[in-house]
Order: C-alpha cells, then structure tokens, then sequence
C-alpha cells in the first residue's frame, strides 16, 4: 500500500492514476498527479505545483478524493457537472503570454521592443537575499504574490470552492500591505497606480469573501439548533445568500474585465522588466540601500504600531480594535515577506501574531454581523406589516441569533486584554530581537 496522508492509496490505483496521468483529458490527468504526487507524502504546495494547478483546487481535490475516491475521475459526467462555461475557463493555461510592445529602460533612453512576457508561475519561496535593494526585494515580494493571485483566479471564476476566492483575496492584501514596506523606493505615480488596481481587485473579492464567512457561521449556527426551529433562520440566510449571488456576478464582470486585464499586463510588466531610474524615488541611493540594513528598521516599526495600541486598551471601542488587527497584519506580513533571511525562530512568531490577529477578526467578523441582523430585522419589520396578519412570520429565531452574536462579541472584547499580556511579555521582545540577530 502506498500512504497518502491519512489514505491508503492501493498499487492498482495507483497505476490507475498513473495512466490517466499520461494519456487522459487535461482536467483528469491534473487531478491524477495531484493524487500521485499526495500519493508521495508531498505537501500541497509541492503537489499543487506538480499537478499545475492551484493549492486551492489541491485542496479541494483531495476532500474529494477522501470523500470518494476514485469517483473523482468518471470523464463522462465531467462536462455536465462543469458546464460548458466552467470547462472553458478551467482549460484557459494559467501562464498566459501577453503580446504588447513594451519600453525598457536603459539609462536614461527608452527603447520600444516586442517582447512576450508570461505570467509567474508560483514558487515555493520569493528569494530575497540580504544584498538586495529595497527596490529589488519588493518586486520578488510582488511577484510572488501576484503569481498566488492568478493561480487562484480560475477557481475564484468557477466559485467551487470558497477558499480559491479566499486565498486570491489574501495573496492581494499581502502585495497591498507589501507597498508600505517597499513602496517608498518607487516614484509615488507608479506606486500609487498598481495600489489602486489591486484596491480594485480587493474590494470585489472582499464584499464576497466577508458575506461567504458570514453566511458560513449562520448555517453553522443553525445546524446546532433543534430540527423543529431551524427553518425560522431561513429568511436570513436567504437573503444574506442572494446578497453573496449579487456581489459574485459584480466580482465576475470586473475579473472578466478590460480595466482588471489591463492592470494585469501592466502590474506584470512593471515586476518583470529591469527597474529604470524613473521609476526609483531616488537613484542615487539604490544601490546602497540593502536589506540587511533596513530589515530590523522595518520590523521594529511594525512592532511599534502594534505596541502603540497599549495606553488606549483598557478603553478601546470595537473599531479601533480592529484597527489593531489590521496592525497586527502588517506586523506578520513584514515578517513574512523576510522570513528566508531571518532566524528559524520567526515561524513561532508569525503563528503566535496570527493567533492575535485571528481572535480580533472573529471579533470583527461577530461586529458586522450584528450590524447585519440588525439591519435585516429592521426591513424585515417593514415589510411583515404589508402582509396580511396570518402570512406574517415569527422573527424569534433570527432576534436569538443576534443576542447570540451580541454575547459572542463581548465574549471576543473581554477575552482580548489577557491575549494582550501574552503579546507585550518580554520573552516576545526578546524572540523578536533573536529573529533579526543573523542580518
């Protein structure tokens, strides 16, 4: 038998898998390495490479697979349970070429060449080194990130699985918060122009991905309850259901769009032609401006905008806390971005912060959907009072619902200030300066 992490995959499956690896539709023979390649002990961003697909659809395929095995590859339902629309979009390659003239800058000239540029495929690391510039590491961080993002595009396009949409979303806040840490070396023109376009991006991904976890956490709620009182939650999942239906076809016109294409091809262009001396905000000290050198600046400031939330704590309101979570983002990502130059410890830290930042998102999470609620409740109001008396429905399940999510919030609002202890205690501080000891 061959183990594939919690699956006993037998010899004649695998040969299976093997043959349809070599010889079948292009969707089947994706999946089929995936399953060889987790068949092999390999992690999923190691599978999802080999397969060529992203770590999304990994994910999603080996749930499946777990849940029915071979059933996963029968090709002759494979278009009916697609569609026609789904199956073009899923066979479009991921490294598409793009056929512009662009200018690369040599000096102070311009010289127009034609050139074919593809877009990144995803590596396993961004490759920072300690030699370089500002300039330099922030294009490697984009890159990287930007290759994430398109990975996940097609899936986020076919809306199978919620957590391509969630990890496309992630890869842009990560190149968004990326451009307060490298940004500085670039003319604020250009800065400010790829800013707006991944603003875009993440502004349609997000108005889904907050409505798809809200909705998420009601049915989980609801399936806690009694059988007999679940249909009272209905009315607001519904609604809160067409809502996701409405934003998806909005995130699908501008993924489909000329202005997203166009950002796209841009974006690509500016991370994978040479940096010119336009571009740069100043020159001159490019060249001496190291990582190594800036790296501790970088990070101690991310902890002091952390450290800076302490004196209003013990009176903070829900927006300002979640102003700290965002903070506390920020202050991850830093050290994520530099993870392959830091001290191995740095991977303690980064999940420590994100236990910090996850308890302050459920709390934001609980927040918006209290306003929600309470927003529906009050429409709801408005529109039970033109029906007829007898058609009106009983509101008692959704009005529990948000005495729930109210205890819940405060719940999250107490519970804060003994994780913050956990935060500021010196051995934290002391881990940090040990994570940046080998710049």
């Amino acid at each position: 038998m061959v183990c594939m992490a919690g699956i006993q995959l037998s010899e004649n499956q695998k040969q299976i898998l093997e043959d349809l690896a070599q010889s079948s539709s292009e969707l089947l023979m994706h999946r089929a390495k995936l399953i060889l390649a987790y068949g092999e002990g390999k992690s999923t961003m190691q599978a999802s490479l080999e397969a060529g697909i992203s770590r999304g659809r990994a994910r999603f395929w080996k749930r499946q697979f777990l849940s029915k095995g071979m059933g996963i590859f029968k090709s002759d339902t494979e278009k009916k349970e697609l569609g026609e629309e789904s199956n073009h979009l899923i066979n479009q390659p991921t490294a598409k070429l793009m056929d512009d003239t662009i200018k690369v800058r040599k000096g102070d000239d311009q010289v127009s060449v034609q050139v074919d540029i593809p877009f990144p495929q995803v590596q396993n690391t961004i490759g920072i080194t300690l030699e370089d510039s500002l300039a330099v590491a922030g294009k490697k961080v984009w890159l990287y990130h930007f290759a994430v993002m398109l990975s996940h595009e097609q899936g986020t396009l076919l809306g199978e699985d919620i957590e391509e949409l969630h990890d496309m979303r992630v890869a842009t806040r990560r190149m968004r918060s990326a451009f307060d840490i490298f940004g500085p070396a670039f003319n604020p023109k250009i800065s400010n122009h790829y800013q707006k376009g991944l603003r875009s991006v993440g502004k349609a991904l997000g108005l889904v991905r907050d409505m798809d976890v809200i909705l998420e956490k009601g049915n989980i709620y609801k399936n806690k309850l009694k059988e007999e009182v679940r249909p009272g939650m209905d009315p607001l999942l519904i609604a809160w259901k067409q809502t996701i239906d409405m934003e998806r076809v909005k995130l699908i016109k501008h993924l489909q769009g000329e202005a997203y294409r166009k950002f796209k091809q841009e974006f690509n262009q500016f991370l994978q032609v040479p940096t010119g001396g336009k571009e740069l905000s100043n020159p001159e000290i490019e060249g001496i401006s190291r990582i190594r050198d800036i790296v501790p600046i970088l990070v101690y400031s991310r902890y002091a905008a952390v450290r800076g939330y302490e004196s209003i704590l013990p009176t903070a309101s829900i927006n300002q806390l979640h102003t700290l979570r965002i903070e506390f983002k920020k202050f991850r990502y830093t050290l994520e971005y530099f993870k392959e130059i830091l001290d191995v410890s740095v991977t303690k830290t980064i999940n420590e912060i994100k236990q910090y930042q996850d308890h302050l998102g459920e709390l934001h999470d609980a927040d918006v959907a209290c306003q929600l609620v309470r927003n529906f409740l009050k429409n709801w109001e408005e529109d039970q009072i033109r029906l007829p008396i007898f058609e009106r429905i009983n509101p008692e399940q959704i009005v529990t619902y948000l005495a729930y999510l109210n205890a819940e919030r405060y719940r999250l609002m107490i519970a804060f200030p003994e994780l913050w202890l956990i935060f500021s205690r010196p051995d934290f501080r002391q881990n940090l300066a040990k994570i940046i000891s080998l710049i």
